[in-house]
């Protein structure tokens, strides 16, 4: 009669030390979490999504409270900067956002290999969302595709490039986590064009004087309007002319904004060259540059023979996106310098 109740005791200490291990084992949690994210990021659709989390949910017996569906409320300043950008739209000759006679080349480098003026668009990243432009190639509006040889079953995908910042773009570079404080900040934007960088920084920054330089007429005159209507000239000077002339203003700056200045509209790589020579001897240290692509990259695509090395060190910045979220290639776009 002994034998079976030896037997049963090891079975029961057994048990006993299995159920130990399985409340005691450590469990790497962030391990899980990132395991449980990889397995989601596939389902794209929204419905699916929630079907999967309610799934999961309800095989973990978790009653969880539905989350009110509602929008939060936009502020003041984006209200306003909405209604600046309907205003300009209403103010150009069509959605390519170009100035009458205006002349923009296509660059000719490895970032913009295969672009032509016959299958490249320019659709304004500052006026026009993605949705946007989805929506204007549904309703006929905006071309989706180019013929290739008069052949209508012989046609190829036309690029679209922006010569803006997106308000997003925008909104993060005059964050502190970006520039950190700019109060008494003097912002310098080279080519303001449309203006976008000027009115987002005034109504979304600290900085005390935004001063946009152009030499276009046609896009002068539409920021001077802007500024005008909405009662931004307390803070926002336009300035018309040529940037190599006017020395002073980059003098003056503590940070100066510059997205692709000349790549767009300039084919002489000299006045490239002279350019970026002017803008190393007349930046003073400590101020900063925030560019659009890196400083690198338009040295490299340029041809450029100045060294950055001595002149600028490029600063880190948190992206506020994580990066699976569709827009953090729009944030990578910014580059932060310092003058040394």
């Amino acid at each position: 009669m002994s034998e079976p109740t030896n037997k049963s005791n090891k079975r029961k200490k057994q048990e006993e030390i299995v159920e130990q291990d399985e409340t005691t084992a450590p469990i790497d949690l962030e391990l899980i979490k990132k395991q449980f994210k990889d397995l989601v990021r596939p389902i794209k659709d929204n419905d699916d999504r929630l079907d999967f989390i309610s799934f999961v949910c309800s095989h973990l017996n978790i009653q969880i409270d539905p989350i009110p569906d509602h929008k939060p409320k936009e502020s003041k300043q984006e209200n306003v900067l909405a209604t600046i950008i309907q205003d300009i739209k209403d103010s150009l000759p069509d959605i390519t956002t170009e100035a009458p006679n205006e002349f923009i080349c296509i660059p000719k480098n490895n970032s913009f290999k295969g672009y032509t003026k016959e299958n490249t668009i320019n659709v304004d990243g500052f006026l026009y969302t993605d949705e946007d432009i989805d929506e204007m190639v549904e309703s006929g509006k905006l071309q989706s595709h180019y013929c290739l040889d008069c052949n209508s079953k012989s046609v190829a995908t036309l690029n679209y490039i922006s010569h803006s910042t997106t308000p997003n773009q925008l909104k993060y570079m005059f964050s502190e986590a970006f520039l950190g404080d700019t109060t008494d900040k003097k912002l310098l934007d080279i080519g303001s064009r449309l203006g976008s960088v000027l009115y987002t920084g005034y109504l979304f920054g600290q900085c005390s004087k935004l001063t946009g330089i152009e030499i276009n007429q046609f896009f002068v005159d539409l920021q001077k309007n802007i500024i005008k209507k909405y009662k931004m000239t307390d803070k926002i000077d336009i300035v018309h002319g040529d940037i190599m002339k006017n020395s002073d203003l980059v003098q003056q700056s503590d940070i100066i904004y510059m997205n692709n200045v000349l790549e767009f509209f300039q084919e002489n790589k000299d006045l490239h060259i002279e350019f970026w020579k002017f803008i190393q001897k007349h930046t003073k240290k400590g101020m900063k540059l925030v560019t659009i692509p890196s400083l690198e990259e338009s040295f490299k695509n340029n041809k450029i023979p100045l060294k950055l090395k001595g002149w600028v060190k490029k600063i880190d910045t948190d992206i506020p996106v994580p990066e699976d979220d569709p827009t953090f290639g729009d944030y990578q776009e910014i580059h932060l310098y310092t003058i040394l």
